[in-house]
């Protein structure tokens, strides 16, 4: 009976522990993920040829806006690899129970932003300034709400006028949870929780009291994510989208859509430059990085090589290299987590060559 009641508790612990949304997201810093992003046209058919793609980097854990938060930078382009390009934005991800939460900014809100401010032909930042108002900790993740049940996130009432018109709307966003579901990525096969993100623009037809307003949606960009346990999101997929204005007379048009897919890492710098031929010393990565981050870099010809890190004054922090060594690709890693915070430099040396680059510690 004894162990019949040991087997039940550690069923049901693990059942509440699974629940948690912290425990969908990486335990470790530095944790990097890669996607890639394929646009859809109207019908939904992948368009390959403006394929582009994304690493996120989970950088550090800090106190920011009153939430313990995770502090993900983000960056995209062209390139698959994107070792040399710098983290341009920042995305913040915070837990509580069952509940993921993420900071919605400006960034996040910004083509929705540039829409709406021309079609109302905005020049004063009303709009601007109404979604501004918007910034702050959302809880878009609600990992043990009823399943096919819609909750609220977000939800605001304005008028914006064009010329003598003046439009009543509201501006929502809407989250939904689904029944688990397997899918199968680059990085394996995940059992995961499925959301919808909603983000809704209505117009409201009001009626006089007590009658409430009737919001008959004109936008709905809808997007579908899945959150595998210790990996986060692997998959989205926002479906192209139709914008239906015919009831404030303007007609309709549809936006092209995107999915995003998780990859496995692409080759490292010394698998892909197997032919040296130049010097180069690459961007550290990740950037910024805390404790540890990697340095690589490539010689055409042997040569006695230093590289060494100073900081913003320019003294000298360590030496991390100083020997003679055969022409090919390195790289090493350094730890930082005897440095504070801030800016620094990292100079190679080998011949007549000398190269410098900047790297940041954010603890």
């Amino acid at each position: 009976m004894k162990n019949i009641l040991v087997f039940l508790l550690l069923i049901f612990s693990f059942k509440g522990f699974s629940q948690l949304a912290s425990s969908y997201f990486p335990g470790n810093e530095g944790y990097v993920w890669h996607y890639k992003m394929t646009p859809l046209d109207t019908l939904n058919n992948p368009i390959d040829s403006l394929t582009s793609f994304r690493v996120d980097s989970f950088a550090t854990t800090s106190d920011i806006y009153n939430k313990s938060a995770k502090v993900v930078l983000t960056k995209a382009g062209d390139d698959p690899f994107l070792y040399e390009e710098p983290f341009l934005d920042t995305i913040l991800y915070s837990f509580e129970q069952n509940t993921g939460f993420e900071y919605l900014g400006m960034n996040q809100l910004g083509l929705l932003i540039d829409f709406i401010s021309q079609f109302f032909q905005d020049s004063t930042g009303g709009v601007f300034n109404f979604f501004k108002s918007f910034e702050g900790w959302k809880s878009y993740y609600r990992f043990t709400n009823t399943v096919n049940s819609q909750y609220t996130i977000l939800q605001r009432d304005t008028t914006f006028t064009i010329d003598t018109l003046t439009l009543p709307l509201r501006f929502q966003i809407l989250g939904k949870r689904f029944n688990d579901q397997q899918i199968i990525t680059d990085l394996g096969t995940f059992n995961c929780k499925k959301f919808t993100i909603e983000r809704r623009l209505s117009y409201l037809l009001v009626f006089p009291p007590p009658i409430p307003p009737l919001a008959v949606k004109i936008l709905g960009i809808m997007d579908t994510l899945w959150i595998a346990p210790q990996n986060w999101i692997v998959k989205s997929f926002i479906p192209s989208t139709l914008i239906d204005l015919s009831i404030v007379g303007f007609g309709s048009f549809t936006i092209p859509g995107m999915k995003m897919d998780i990859l496995v890492p692409p080759l490292s710098i010394n698998e892909i430059n197997n032919l040296v031929t130049d010097f180069e010393l690459y961007q550290n990565y990740p950037n910024p990085f805390n404790p540890t981050t990697v340095i690589s870099w490539q010689s055409p010809v042997s040569s006695w090589q230093t590289l060494k890190v100073f900081d913003i004054l320019g003294n000298e922090v360590t030496t991390l290299v100083n020997e003679f060594r055969d022409a090919g690709n390195y790289q090493i890693t350094f730890n930082a987590s005897g440095l504070s915070s801030g800016v620094y430099f990292y100079q190679l040396k080998s011949g007549d060559y000398i190269a410098s680059k900047k790297m940041i510690i954010m603890k």
